[in-house]
């Protein structure tokens, strides 16, 4: 809904995180809630702070909830992958909105306009921005493409972690109980519409390296997927039939041939028996640790060690109740309190 003075009433939630040193992070922060104070008429902004980073700027931090209105600080017990990161962010999230913005290179104007594509029915919405790759990351591209094709993890060429979704897509989300280590995942996996925002980013990123992109294939690979295992298990399958036939070869070239070394086609048989054996026990293993990994308890990733927020409030006067009973807007999506 838009109200009289132009502000949307829907409560929107932006996250951002702190996962390295910033000259000025408060800045940046006035920024957000001065645009979202403009556009919006309720909003949170969701500050994560990783424990390395909690002595670093905890002076600044504190500066920033004197002065910025709308923050929430959550301060992580460890430092944590950026799946893990983003999801504790995500979870504590109370918006009909929620926007996952990196503080370091996304512009402000994204809040709005993601939003605004939210609306429109497309429950997420990715963003992505041009980004340098070194010439071996383009070579092995193609391979890292169709092991991730493979685990049917499909997103726009140059996706950043910006995103923007309605509540319904976040709940379908965490219903899964399974996306601390594999959030962007079951983002794309959530089957609600989604569509791009592309952006140029404020900063360079930095090229895009080998083993970057192998370490972040392998991490999607094995917390995303049990394909690796049942490729395992059909490797040990095919192992095992292998061995059999090479064992029935020595034995019929045995009897056609009088040229044996004797004593050769006993080793061969026996060797290939055992090899069978160990192949087909390997596969079976991998397939119990398939069925353990599918249906094991789904513990907490993370631990938050405490949250602070702001002591300055928007507006003492503001009543927590919609000036109209209908919306004068569409929202496809269907989210928060003027569906």
């Amino acid at each position: 809904m838009i109200t009289a003075n132009n502000k949307d009433e829907s409560f929107i939630s932006v996250i951002t995180v702190i996962n390295r040193f910033t000259a000025d992070p408060l800045s940046r922060l006035s920024e957000i809630q001065s645009s979202l104070d403009l556009n919006f008429s309720d909003y949170e902004i969701i500050l994560v702070v990783q424990k390395s980073m909690q002595n670093v700027l905890s002076n600044k931090l504190l500066q920033i909830l004197k002065d910025v209105p709308c923050i929430r600080y959550l301060q992580l017990s460890s430092d944590v992958n950026s799946d893990v990161i983003w999801s504790a962010g995500t979870e504590n999230a109370i918006g009909d909105f929620i926007i996952c913005f990196d503080l370091f290179n996304d512009p402000v104007s994204l809040i709005k306009d993601s939003v605004a594509l939210c609306r429109q029915g497309n429950d997420v919405v990715v963003g992505t921005s041009k980004q340098k790759h070194s010439l071996m990351y383009n070579i092995i591209r193609p391979l890292t493409g169709w092991l991730l094709k493979l685990i049917d993890y499909h997103l726009p060429k140059n996706s950043t972690s910006f995103r923007c979704l309605s509540r319904r897509a976040l709940n379908s989300i965490l219903d899964t109980g399974r996306f601390y280590q594999q959030f962007f995942m079951q983002i794309q996996k959530s089957g609600y519409n989604h569509t791009v925002l592309e952006y140029t980013s404020l900063n360079k990123t930095n090229t895009r390296t080998v083993t970057e992109a192998i370490k972040k294939t392998l991490r999607l690979v094995v917390f995303n997927s049990t394909a690796p295992l049942r490729i395992m298990s059909f490797l040990g399958l095919a192992g095992s039939s292998l061995a059999c036939i090479f064992s029935f070869y020595s034995i019929v070239l045995n009897l056609f041939r009088n040229d044996v070394v004797e004593g050769w086609t006993s080793t061969v048989f026996f060797m290939s028996m055992f090899a069978s054996m160990q192949f087909v026990i390997l596969s079976f293993i991998a397939e119990y640790l398939n069925r353990i990994l599918v249906e094991q308890a789904n513990a907490n990733g993370y631990s938050i060690v405490f949250e602070k927020n702001s002591q300055v409030m928007i507006n003492l006067d503001r009543i927590n109740v919609l000036e109209q009973s209908t919306s004068q807007t569409d929202n496809l999506v269907q989210t928060g309190r003027d569906r």
